[in-house]
């Protein structure tokens, strides 16, 4: 079960979690040299080699994920050149806690589901250490059972997983104990509690891998001086962030992309609205869809963490800050913007303020 469990992790790991590959294509390829090569044929051991170069290959790419992220970060450090502490708070620091309980209940139910398929095995062995063997012949059949013929002349219904197994006039051997038998070839299968917990502890763990890193990653914002860069910004009507370098005032190439959090407007300051047909969205008082100037607190990187210090509408300076991981835009793609909201000042492309 842990042997399937990582193998299927690792593919949703390997594209969306590289931290977490590095621990787990280790493990399991471990566990396939010491558990299953000694003891395979010659092919086996092909196909066992196969899947070692496989999980050696996803790890060393993880790896050069994580060094890239490095290197961004490093290059982003070297050219900001100057650090600062984030001067107010913005909102409670909740990245990540969300995950992290989503984890830990699916990580309990997990639990539960092996300690169950643990007890059932247990009670199997205990009931089949009482049991008496009784010698018996198939009489028949069906889809979930097999019909018997004792020595002593009784005809007995015993359940089967694989009731195929057993031809007509075959020998078998019944345990019995008061109310309770199985067939002795058939011992208590704990598929059940092992496909539960194969299906809550994956996400599980992914969940709780995502809440440690944005808890970390969260905190540190706010705990040490960050570098501080100068840039363009805009925002899309998708509500992401989207980040430009400081003198690409024709917002041509996007540097980095996410999703932020902005402080709530004060109670007496009414609420403004987009104001063109067919966008079917309200727009919060910090959404400005122009390009115009902002301050990057923060090492932006791939997965990274940042804050930003830039105006609203108004003109007024606020703060705000990632409310999910930093992406780099792939190639091509633009912010989600239309002609109405792109020339909110009355020009017909969006300019720096």
């Amino acid at each position: 079960m842990v042997q399937v469990g990582l193998a299927i992790g690792l593919l949703y790991w390997l594209a969306r979690l590289p931290e977490l590959t590095l621990i787990a294509a280790p493990t399991l390829a471990a566990m396939v040299a010491w558990g299953e090569v000694p003891d395979a044929g010659r092919m086996s051991q092909v196909a066992n080699g196969a899947v070692i170069g496989a999980l050696a290959f996803g790890w060393t790419a993880a790896r050069e994920r994580l060094a890239a992220r490095s290197r961004q970060r490093r290059i982003a450090q070297q050219a900001a050149g100057v650090r600062h502490r984030l001067s107010e708070p913005v909102g409670p620091l909740t990245r990540g806690w969300l995950p992290l309980a989503a984890g830990l209940v699916l990580g309990a139910l997990a639990a539960g589901a092996v300690v169950s398929g643990l007890n059932g095995i247990r009670a199997d062995e205990h009931r089949a250490a009482l049991a008496v063997h009784i010698t018996a012949k198939v009489t028949g059949r069906d889809d979930e059972t097999v019909r018997v013929r004792t020595d002593e002349g009784r005809h007995i219904t015993v359940g089967a997983l694989y009731p195929e197994d057993y031809g007509v006039g075959i020998t078998v051997t019944v345990l019995e104990d008061s109310s309770w038998r199985r067939l002795a070839a058939e011992p208590y299968d704990a598929f059940g509690p092992q496909l539960l917990a194969l299906a809550a502890g994956l996400p599980a763990l992914s969940l709780l891998t995502v809440g440690v890193l944005a808890r970390r990653r969260t905190v540190a914002l706010s705990r040490a001086p960050m570098p501080v860069l100068r840039a363009l910004n805009l925002t899309d009507h998708e509500g992401r962030i989207w980040v430009y370098a400081a003198d690409d005032t024709a917002g041509r190439t996007p540097l980095f992309t996410c999703l932020c959090t902005a402080p709530l407007p004060d109670s007496d300051e009414p609420a403004n609205h987009t104001g063109h047909a067919g966008a079917g969205k309200e727009e919060l008082p910090f959404v400005d869809t122009r390009l115009h100037e902002a301050v990057v607190l923060g090492a932006p990187y791939d997965s990274g963490e940042l804050a930003l210090i830039t105006t609203d509408r108004a003109g007024h300076p606020i703060t705000i800050r990632s409310a999910g991981l930093v992406r780099i835009p792939r190639t091509g793609r633009k912010p989600l913007l239309d002609a109405p909201a792109a020339t909110d000042t009355g020009s017909d492309s969006p300019h720096p303020r």
